[in-house]
């Protein structure tokens, strides 16, 4: 976290949080109401603050407010670059250890213990993984998959399932 932003904390610790205002949306992207964040200074200074509390609600510690964040399907996006993965907003740890698929073929990877959506733009190459034969029957679902260079267990999962497994709220509201 920035050095002004835990400044701010320890000045001003009772500020209200602030619900509604901002989403991540399925390829990292920020919205800031309705209009997408194009500053690059913000974004990185969103990337950089973002966080996620005891309740699973992430949110962006913006000086000393929390500003929660509402994510369209995952708290993380993962890009393929070049034989690795990098995460929107970013994670300490770039290595994935399990892919999710779901019925209606979003695939997921656990990197760093976080919960992060395959950007749609990498779903062409990651296909390729698949074997050639398989015909998307859950029953014939290949028990890995060979993803940037690594064999990864891969699981079947309603999404519903997959965020109460990693304990993430889509859609925080003050408790």
């Amino acid at each position: 976290m920035d050095a002004a932003v835990v400044e701010g904390m320890a000045k001003w610790p009772n500020v209200p949080a602030v619900y509604g205002w901002l989403r991540l949306d399925a390829r990292g992207q920020w919205w800031l109401r309705e209009e997408r964040l194009e500053h690059a200074g913000m974004v990185e200074f969103f990337n950089r603050n973002y966080s996620r509390d005891a309740h699973g609600r992430y949110y962006v510690q913006n000086g000393p407010q929390k500003v929660y964040v509402a994510l369209d399907k995952a708290p993380f996006v993962a890009r393929l670059e070049g034989e690795g993965w990098r995460t929107v907003p970013y994670t300490e740890d770039d290595r994935s250890r399990t892919v999710y698929l779901t019925p209606g073929g979003e695939l997921y990877l656990e990197i760093g213990g976080e919960l992060a959506l395959v950007d749609d733009r990498d779903l062409p190459a990651i296909c390729n993984a698949f074997p050639a034969d398989w015909d998307g029957s859950p029953a014939r679902l290949p028990a890995s998959l060979e993803v940037a260079g690594q064999v990864l267990p891969l699981v079947m999962i309603e999404p519903a399932a997959l965020l109460a497994r990693y304990g993430v709220d889509c859609h925080p509201a003050a408790r």
